[in-house]
């Protein structure tokens, strides 16, 4: 019986050691190439909300307390554009930087309130309304600045819309059963994705169908596209709170940003694609945060993976916080692996010499 257990010992200290090599191995490499250098909070307000960066990438345009703010792109020269008494958000630049479009809650004497798009100058003057008589919303101004993209119940549910700049020539992109929101533009204007019913779709400008990109059980919302089209950035509760995650275009691979015990949401890329701006209440209430990324190009694990596939191989938060612990901290990763070794062993060789004994 003692040989058999000594054998039986050698197996399980084997079998630990070829497990603990793997866990150090999947850690450090298991997640793609994707350093985050800072993580910065740019205002100390309430009900922060659709951060969106001007063209040249100075300037942030940002709702805060229902109304339309700007700042300078590290949080200085906070400044209040629009304030009509009434909700506003869904802030955006324009193409040149010289207007913004944005949603505010309208009302018409002897009818209700509904949501309506107007546009403004970069300065806060000169306002005009775009849409009228039904909830009109997310404004998302086309690479080329002619046309807008939005989400509009003007056939009943939300649907995705397009029509000039100047509000004529409307016409609808999508017509499902279900509400859809948050448009946004690929660079090459020829795509819009955008997010319904937990799912992230695109829709070519002259498709018929929409493509799904998620497929999931998961909160999927808020798609937008990186500068060169190649990503798409979204926010998802996947790990319970909401949280900043990245596909490639075609939605066939995933990388998780953001792991916090709080709500993270809205990401917007800047011009040069190394930045996200994006909103977080992890101190509370929610402001306006940047991180900044890394100049290595992103590179996903698995890139071929069919989108039917997606949905068995989703990350374990609980791993995905464990490998950005490795990453980050890898001198005390390893000594607590190490740590957790020795006692492991020292266990079961405990046990082994009861029961020799």
């Amino acid at each position: 019986m003692c040989i058999s257990f000594t054998i039986r010992f050698r197996e399980l200290l084997s079998r630990f050691f070829f497990l603990l090599v793997f866990l150090v191995l999947f850690v450090s490499f298991g997640s793609g190439t994707l350093v985050i250098e800072s993580d910065e909070k740019l205002t100390s307000t309430t009900g922060a909300g659709h951060p969106s960066w001007s063209p040249d990438g100075k300037k942030i345009v940002y709702t805060a307390n229902q109304a339309i703010w700007i700042m300078n792109s590290d949080g200085s020269g906070q400044k209040k554009l629009y304030d009509g008494l009434a909700w506003e958000g869904d802030p955006q630049f324009n193409e040149d930087g010289t207007k913004i479009y944005f949603a505010t809650e309208s009302k018409k004497a002897y009818s209700a309130r509904y949501i309506s798009i107007h546009v403004m100058d970069r300065d806060g003057n000169n306002g005009l309304k775009l849409t009228e008589t039904t909830d009109s919303r997310a404004p998302s101004v086309s690479p080329d600045g002619t046309r807008l993209a939005y989400a509009s119940r003007a056939s009943g549910n939300y649907d995705i819309w397009v029509m000039t700049t100047d509000g004529t020539d409307k016409v609808r992109l999508t017509d499902a059963a279900v509400d859809e929101s948050s448009p946004s533009w690929s660079p090459d204007g020829s795509t819009i994705v955008y997010s319904s019913m937990g799912d992230i779709l695109t829709i070519g400008i002259d498709a018929v169908r929409p493509v799904k990109l998620t497929n999931d059980s998961y909160n999927n919302v808020e798609p937008a596209y990186s500068p060169d089209g190649k990503i798409i950035a979204y926010a998802s509760d996947l790990g319970g709170d909401y949280d900043l995650w990245i596909m490639d275009s075609t939605g066939s691979s995933e990388m998780q940003l953001t792991s916090d015990l709080s709500s993270e949401r809205a990401p917007s890329w800047s011009p040069d694609g190394r930045k996200i701006a994006y909103v977080s209440d992890r101190t509370g209430k929610y402001n306006i945060w940047v991180m900044t990324i890394g100049n290595e190009e992103i590179e996903f694990e698995n890139s071929e993976v069919p989108v039917e596939a997606k949905e068995r191989e989703i990350n374990n938060a609980h791993v995905e916080n464990l490998r950005e612990y490795a990453v980050n901290k890898p001198g005390e990763f390893i000594g607590i692996v190490l740590l957790v070794s020795f006692g492991f062993v020292f266990l079961i060789v405990g046990s082994f010499m009861r029961k020799i004994s």
